[in-house]
């Protein structure tokens, strides 16, 4: 195996690795930090549900973003964008700043593919953006709503909401395999270098063991580190982020998980227990929902002239 591609297989398995570190607060922070489930079990569930997502459905959405935001690409330019929102995503985790790791890859991509000189299909990525920054506004909204409406309503329904918490809590751990597996392994597919079950396995075993060694941090800032919850106010964020997205998704765009459960979470706070949101996390949040991309792109583009330095054309 050439120079190149084992740049290129280190850099997709840890970016695999990172994104599964990254997100487990965002699928299972509420289950944790409303007491349902303790930090391991917490950790076990989201790790077990993300490979099998990883190794049994992802084999779709690979496929369909093995073609990605570029005409035609090489190993090193993809090597540059997958290692540049490796570590941007390894630093918000260590910040313990949720992001979307789905916008630092595309501008990451977007950021080599500049630097190598590449084409660039560039017809709807103002509107993209635009549905990204929905994200939160709309999981702020429906949290909002759901809070003000249903929760005295929901506490007399304890054990019923306990169990609909777990349950979506593995539904997104598996989905986080089944969906977002593809950012970190579809290079692999598009340069033909895997199937996409191979493709789906490789990433599925690197996301989940970045769940069980790196997830705790963002998974208690999630669960304890923007409100204080009890199993209704859980459930009340967790149902305003799963709205968010089949909203957005049924719309044919994407949104940020980790973005949709901080709005959820904002909205369900600003409804009941405004007092208790700790609005200085929420605005570092919120700051590096900016930053992030953008760091993404520019550390690509450093990343593409280094690697083209080193491995030639």
């Amino acid at each position: 195996m050439s120079p190149v591609l084992i740049v290129l297989f280190a850099s997709s398995a840890l970016f695999a690795w990172s994104m599964g570190s990254h997100y487990t607060g965002a699928v299972v922070g509420t289950a944790y930090g409303s007491g349902i489930l303790s930090i391991g079990r917490a950790q076990l569930v989201a790790a077990t549900a993300a490979f099998v997502g990883s190794a049994v459905a992802s084999v779709d959405v690979i496929d369909t973003y093995a073609h990605g935001l570029v005409t035609r690409s090489s190993p090193i330019d993809i090597s540059a964008a997958l290692l540049a929102a490796a570590i941007v995503t390894t630093i918000s985790t260590y910040f313990r700043l949720p992001t979307s790791t789905i916008q630092i890859y595309t501008f990451s991509l977007l950021g080599a593919a500049i630097a190598g000189g590449l084409p660039i299909r560039l017809a709807g990525f103002g509107l993209v953006i635009v549905f990204w920054a929905l994200g939160p506004l709309v999981g702020f909204v429906l949290g909002y709503l759901l809070a003000r409406l249903g929760i005295n309503v929901a506490r007399r329904g304890q054990q019923a909401l306990t169990w609909f918490v777990v349950g979506v809590s593995l539904y997104s751990s598996f989905t986080l395999g089944s969906n977002d597996v593809s950012n970190a392994v579809a290079s692999l597919v598009m340069l033909n270098l895997l199937s996409p079950h191979l493709a789906g396995l490789y990433g599925g075993i690197f996301m989940a063991l970045g769940v069980l060694t790196w997830g705790r941090g963002l998974c208690e800032r999630i669960g304890r580190g923007i409100l204080p919850l009890d199993v209704p106010l859980a459930a009340s964020a967790q149902l305003s982020q799963a709205f968010a997205m089949t909203i957005i998704n049924r719309v044919g765009f994407n949104a940020s998980i980790n973005q949709t459960i901080v709005g959820g979470l904002t909205g369900v706070g600003t409804a009941v227990a405004p007092e208790k949101l700790n609005r200085r996390a929420i605005r570092n949040i919120a700051l590096n929902w900016t930053w992030s991309p953008i760091l993404g792109l520019s550390s690509a583009a450093l990343a593409s002239v280094v690697f083209h330095a080193v491995f030639g054309r």
